[in-house]
């Protein structure tokens, strides 16, 4: 269960995909499911996520576990 707190990109990337995913794919991963749901992103940049960023609010990570799905 991932837990609903401020995370850097890897270490989201690290908590949905680890079991899974070698570690350097972990990050592409991420990225190509957050983009294939133009909700999740809609509601990403609603609350002023930039794709520099170098991470995740807690607001955030709850719309990307919403949107994808994730317990």
């Amino acid at each position: 269960m991932l837990e609903v707190k401020d995370y850097s990109k890897q270490e989201l990337a690290d908590a949905l995909y680890a079991g899974n995913i070698k570690p350097e794919s972990r990050m592409k991963k991420l990225w190509r499911d957050i983009n294939r749901c133009p909700d999740l992103l809609r509601d990403l940049y609603r609350l002023h996520y930039h794709s520099g960023d170098t991470g995740f609010t807690a607001q955030m990570v709850e719309r990307i576990k919403y949107w994808l799905c994730i317990d």
